[in-house]
């Protein structure tokens, strides 16, 4: 019954009621929250009734809509709406656009490489036919999104970034140095936005910003979509909100960022979980719509002055794809292109050279970090140019990358590293068994050192699946099942034959299955995978 207007003159937006005759009015929604609650709680202004055409107030952010038909109390139908305004004028202007390329970040939970090609053909299709670079061996660096997506915007490690950044305090996520900062102190609009408000990076069993991190934040409006409109669920995920897909209004938001703020720079992160997280096949359904989207962005203009990084943090972590042989290549790289606007490839054609040639080369969420900060000094020579903390040996993936990098100079750790192959140790040796009972052990240990996990139960060896040598060293790679609860676990561990122990780093352990509720008795997000209540 409605349908918003974008005005590219002005710069506003229009509410036009399909049918005229209807009653239609809008709720505000507004960030509510304080303290703890800062990136949790919203509020809904009273409906103001509007009528045809209604210009959106440049206040208006987000809204809830209502339509009845005239002189009826019953709502035919209820939406929700993004508006995004022109930021205040740049304060740094370029001499010319051209010296300032925009950036866009359009990021997808859980899709690796090889499942980005099986289930989304056509925008597969669309990257092979336009100038779009892959980066085959990119790979994770971390077990999930957080420690991945921070060696992006931060260029720290998983330890640093809890004890630079502390997301389990209130405030600890605002002061963190991350790169969006860069570039609003740059003079770029900055957004941020991402679906599934549960789960989302910043917020699942952590306490999310205090203030508003970007210019443009969708939080709010997730938070709203989830409550007020109708949802369907798919594998547990709020697949649809209302009449839309839960990822289409994020991607919806950064349509509008992009066109609104095509004329000057910006920085914008687009992160959707809700079509891939929990179910492999499931990014088929968005495929078309990706193709449009990369379509749309193109007919806008907007690829003529942005560097477009598509990309992942991993592949499947559990489940059946998870159990393949394929599985551990499967979690370990993600898919990941970059585009890069014309001007830039004429003007800089060592990047293409060096982007072409790092396609099958081994690269990092570092070396993604170290790219962010090298678009911001594109005329640095490379030896003068920043390196990330979490790795000093990385660096912009517009250099070309040594043939010979190996895991350790890409910051990867080993238990996260897919180089390298693997033989196969029989699973009824006794060595395996000491190695695998000692795993288990080393679980039970870090669950006790651990806050606020009393009530986990201690666990012991069910089963080992599988053993296998890394080359001809002393690491192992064991999948394993425990019980109670049956959880199926993968670990790397290093065998000392003299001391008969193992060395290894329980926290980097996998958990290939979902362990779904059997943790619910604690919050502490480095024992969800190991802990049984």
């Amino acid at each position: 019954m409605l349908k918003v207007i974008y005005n590219e003159k002005d710069q506003t937006y229009k509410l036009h009621k399909n049918y005229p005759n209807a009653a239609c009015c809008y709720k505000q929604i507004l960030r509510a929250g304080a303290r703890t609650t800062a990136d949790s709680k919203y509020k809904l202004l009273s409906c103001v009734t509007f009528p045809q055409d209604f210009v959106v107030p440049p206040d208006v952010e987000a809204v809830i809509t209502e339509c009845r038909r005239p002189y009826s109390s019953k709502v035919l139908q209820k939406d929700g709406f993004s508006f995004v305004h022109p930021q205040k004028p740049d304060p740094t202007p370029s001499s010319s656009p051209e010296e300032r390329p925009s950036v866009l970040l359009w990021g997808i939970d859980s899709l690796s490489r090889m499942n980005f090609e099986l289930t989304m053909p056509l925008t597969y299709k669309y990257f092979r036919e336009q100038p779009w670079y892959e980066l085959q061996g990119y790979n994770k660096m971390g077990d999930n999104t957080f420690p991945n997506l921070m060696a992006i915007l931060t260029g720290f490690n998983q330890t640093r970034s809890y004890s630079k950044c502390r997301p389990t305090a209130v405030g600890g996520l605002d002061a963190c140095p991350m790169i969006w900062k860069r570039f609003k102190a740059e003079g770029y609009a900055t957004a941020y936005a991402e679906d599934w408000a549960s789960i989302s990076t910043f917020d699942y069993l952590k306490k999310g910003f205090r203030r508003r991190p970007t210019d443009v934040y969708g939080r709010p409006l997730v938070l709203a979509l989830e409550k007020e409109l109708k949802k369907k669920y798919i594998k547990e995920i709020p697949y649809c909100l209302g009449r839309k897909s839960s990822a289409e209004y994020i991607y919806d938001l950064a349509e509008q960022f992009t066109e609104v703020h095509k004329n000057r720079s910006f920085f914008g992160m687009f992160w959707t979980n809700s079509f891939s997280h929990n179910d492999f096949s499931l990014p088929s359904a968005m495929d078309a719509r990706m193709v449009k989207y990369m379509r749309t962005l193109d007919h806008n203009g907007i690829m003529q002055n942005t560097i477009i990084i598509f990309f992942s943090d991993h592949g499947t972590r559990f489940g059946l794809l998870r159990k393949l042989d394929s599985g551990f290549l499967e979690e370990r790289l993600p898919v990941i292109y970059i585009r890069l606007p014309k001007w830039i490839r004429d003007k800089y054609p060592e990047f293409l050279d060096n982007l072409k040639a790092n396609k099958n080369r081994l690269t990092s969420p570092y070396d993604i970090h170290a790219t962010l900060k090298h678009i911001l000094e594109l005329d640095t020579p490379a030896e003068q140019l920043p390196r990330p903390e979490g790795c000093p040996t990385c660096h912009s993936v517009f250099q070309a990358v040594s043939l010979s990098r190996n895991c350790s100079l890409a910051g990867i750790d080993d238990h996260w590293c897919s180089c390298g192959g693997f033989t196969e140790v029989s699973s009824t040796d006794q060595m395996a068994k000491t190695i695998a009972e000692q795993l288990v052990e080393a679980i039970n240990q870090f669950l006790i050192s651990l806050k606020g996990t009393q009530k986990c139960r201690h666990l012991k060896l069910d089963k080992i699946m599988s053993v296998h040598r890394k080359g001809n060293s002393s690491v192992y790679l064991i999948q394993l099942s425990i019980s109670p609860g049956g959880g199926f676990l993968e670990a790397s561990a290093e065998w000392n034959p003299k001391t008969q122990k193992i060395s290894t780093s329980v926290p980097s352990i996998s958990r290939l299955d979902s362990y779904g509720t059997q943790s619910r008795c604690v919050q502490v997000k480095e024992a969800k995978k190991f802990c049984v209540c």
